[in-house]
């Protein structure tokens, strides 16, 4: 009698192992696509939310700096993110693609998912006022030439 017990009571914490591991799959929020300088301008809106944006990857001295064209970094207006990327990047398709940009110190046009945050003092070690945790690269392009993409900033050239 004690083992036909013990017999049910493992098969159903299995199936609530299983059962739970199937409902974490399916939590995984949608991304809300966002323009970059819409969130930087009501970061407030945007905080800890998963958002598909568009922009350019600076490959700073300290630090990888998420931002839009449209909304140039500043002095007076710091509109940077500063770009988390995810351990495993060099190892996806589109990061190695990546890779080939950063490591030469160029910028990079790029679709990415991620959660955005705000409401640190700051984030990195160039103080940026947002950070961009990056959990997805969906595209990597060569970035426009001009002073929007950070050329001839500090870039090797």
């Amino acid at each position: 009698m004690i083992s036909i017990r013990t017999g049910s009571l493992i098969r159903g914490f299995m199936l609530a192992t299983i059962l739970q591991a199937v409902v974490s799959a399916q939590v995984r929020p949608e991304p809300v696509t966002a323009n970059l300088c819409e969130v930087v301008a009501s970061p407030s809106a945007y905080n800890k939310k998963v958002l598909s944006v568009e922009g350019i990857l600076y490959p700073g001295e300290h630090s990888l700096t998420l931002y839009s064209p449209s909304c140039f970094p500043k002095v007076d207006s710091d509109t940077g993110i500063n770009a988390m990327l995810p351990p495993e990047w060099e190892s996806l398709p589109k990061g190695k693609q990546l890779r080939k940009f950063l490591h030469r110190g160029k910028s990079a046009s790029v679709k990415l998912i991620g959660t955005f945050e705000s409401g640190a003092y700051s984030y990195g070690p160039d103080g940026a006022r947002f950070r961009f945790v990056i959990s997805e690269i969906s595209s990597v392009e060569k970035a426009p030439y001009g002073p929007a993409t950070g050329k001839g900033v500090s870039h090797k050239e």
